[in-house]
């Protein structure tokens, strides 16, 4: 077996990542000597990844949790670029798990996560997309599924503020029921989209976010494109019959609703706007540009 180096966050998933862990080993004594990165503080796993992959016989990374964990071992591949060199796999444990949605591999837990990561251990890679997010004040950070501005960054901030079973539903209510759209102004491929405000711009290179929400049903991986969804504001008594639709994709066939393909998107938030949605993960909202990287990594899958 090649080098591997495992990467998990015990928390994941309220704890389901250190059981999925705990099964894997007990089934397969062997992978006790593979390389383990095991830290609930996000910082410190990165940091340890980021030396692991100095070495130059790692050849693959497997994450094992949700979209946040993936999220960390994409961006540091990314960083390092290495991503066309050490292979990524998942073996979702996650919450949401959203794009391990994608992939169709939301049977790993609790039925078979063995068989996942045999799938992930035996697979050739596969060259996909990836996200590259530039902020005019010199950040450069990366996305692996869905990059998003608007009721997500929102619904970020409502969802940390709770705790326990239901809060990313309870957040997600409550943040449609007081959430009130900004002017922003967007462009793709450097033609402008709008100024005016909007409930969510989703640049998306995967299909789901929200722990399953289809926003972006025709979006592919591997297609060298941004998929973009613009959402206008959306009257509250409207909410009861709009969810549903954006759980299942039919939200892209209402007229309000603008979808296209691009290359690149460059969004212009005023002061005080909410935090851009990065898989799951909140970044202060800024002028920024979201091209999209093609075959930027390889996935196991």
């Amino acid at each position: 077996m090649s080098r591997t180096v495992f990467v998990l966050n015990p928390n994941a998933g309220g704890g389901r990542a250190a059981v999925v862990r705990d099964r894997l080993l007990k089934r397969s004594p062997d992978l006790q000597d593979e390389d383990w990165i095991e830290n609930a503080d996000a910082g410190e796993a990165r940091g340890q990844l980021r030396e692991r992959l100095t070495e130059r016989d790692v050849e693959r990374v497997v994450a094992i949790g949700g979209d946040g964990t993936a999220h960390g071992v994409v961006e540091e591949l990314l960083r390092a670029e290495v991503g066309e060199r050490i292979a990524f796999g998942l073996v979702p444990a996650g919450t949401g798990s959203d794009f391990a949605r994608y992939l169709g591999q939301t049977y790993a837990f609790p039925q078979d996560p063995e068989a996942c990561l045999r799938r992930v251990l035996e697979a050739e890679p596969r060259p996909i997309d990836a996200i590259a997010i530039e902020t005019d004040s010199g950040i450069r950070t990366h996305c692996l599924n869905i990059a998003s501005a608007g009721l997500s960054g929102a619904v970020d901030l409502a969802v940390n503020a709770v705790s326990g079973h239901g809060s990313y539903l309870w957040a997600t209510v409550k943040t449609l029921l007081t959430y009130r759209p900004m002017a922003c102004k967007v462009e793709v491929d450097d033609q402008p989209l709008t100024e005016e405000p909007f409930f969510l711009v989703a640049m998306a290179n995967g299909r789901y976010f929200g722990k399953g929400m289809k926003v972006a049903p025709d979006a592919r991986i591997d297609d060298g494109l941004l998929d973009i969804v613009l959402v206008p504001p959306v009257p509250l008594w409207q909410l009861p019959i709009r969810l549903p639709q954006f759980l299942t994709g039919r939200h892209v066939h209402l007229k309000q609703v603008r979808t296209l393909k691009a290359h690149k998107v460059r969004v212009e938030p005023p002061e005080g706007f909410f935090p851009f949605d990065l898989d799951g993960e909140t970044q202060a909202a800024e002028p920024a540009t979201f091209r999209i990287l093609p075959r930027a990594l390889r996935l196991l899958v």
